[in-house]
């Protein structure tokens, strides 16, 4: 673990920043930036499980909600001016535009998905927070390495947490999203 050096000021950037450094080219195709309260942070590499259970739920979700949510795998969500993530995956609203004239915000989250490889302390205890802050209605996090889920509904923006959550390893975990049910085995989608 690197020592943190407090003597020294960190310089922060908006998110109005992070797209002109984008939009200039500044990352490659091969970097994988996040920012996180101003910091950008590299994301942590994708392997094939992470790949192949991000692309089971992206179908199995699309299938069930055609016509009536947007989801989108490894898409961006603006959370506030210092912070844009880049979940696994994302159940939005439906837009006409289907977000070409601006990136998602929480408002426009019905769920929020992440796969963690080798991520879930960050996950667990740096975004969630976040997530709660800005009101992210409901967080998954799929603990590869522990074969849990942990989920996250009725954020509770005053104390950066949420109400109700929840840590799975077996049976079905449900969700009803724009008055469809849909049922996942969690032992199912945790298999390697």
């Amino acid at each position: 673990m690197e020592a943190i050096d407090y003597n020294h000021r960190y310089h922060r950037i908006d998110i109005g920043r992070f797209h002109r450094m984008i939009e200039a080219g500044v990352f490659g195709d091969e970097d994988r930036v996040e920012l996180i309260e101003g910091e950008m942070l590299d994301m942590s590499p994708i392997g094939a499980v992470h790949i192949g259970l991000t692309a089971e739920l992206n179908m199995l979700f699309a299938t069930h909600l055609t016509e009536r949510a947007i989801v989108t795998a490894q898409g961006a969500v603006v959370l506030d001016d210092r912070t844009e993530v880049y979940p696994d995956l994302l159940i939005l609203a439906p837009r006409p535009d289907f977000y070409r004239s601006a990136k998602p915000r929480p408002a426009d989250v019905a769920l929020l998905i992440e796969v963690s490889d080798s991520s879930l302390k960050h996950d667990l205890h740096t975004k969630v927070p976040i997530y709660a802050r800005t009101q992210v209605p409901r967080v998954w996090i799929f603990d590869l390495p522990g074969r849990r889920i942990h989920t996250f509904a009725d954020p509770d923006p005053t104390n950066a947490s949420y109400r109700t959550t929840r840590v799975l390893s077996d049976g079905i975990l449900s969700i009803t999203l724009q008055d469809i049910r849909i049922d996942l085995d969690v032992t199912d989608l945790l298999r390697t």
